[in-house]
């Protein structure tokens, strides 16, 4: 789930098929104003940027669910 003002939604794991990690998002759904977080891309088309506190351990906790995502270093 991600929440910040307005922009409410879900994004379930299973879902996820890529995760960009090091590259800021500058259109779409940015519910994040940090640079350097996460684009999680979900579904077909649709993607997300947040910023969690720690990238790298959110990273591992989502692969622990599924280990079927794949993940891209810019």
């Amino acid at each position: 789930m991600y929440r910040s003002g307005f922009l409410r939604g879900t994004a379930e794991i299973p879902n996820i098929k890529e995760i960009v990690k090091g590259k800021t998002m500058w259109s779409g759904m940015i519910p994040a104003l940090a640079k350097n977080g996460l684009i999680i891309k979900f579904n077909a088309y649709d993607e997300i940027y947040i910023a969690p506190e720690n990238n790298d351990d959110m990273i591992s906790d989502l692969l622990k669910v599924n280990s079927q995502i794949k993940i891209t270093e810019t």
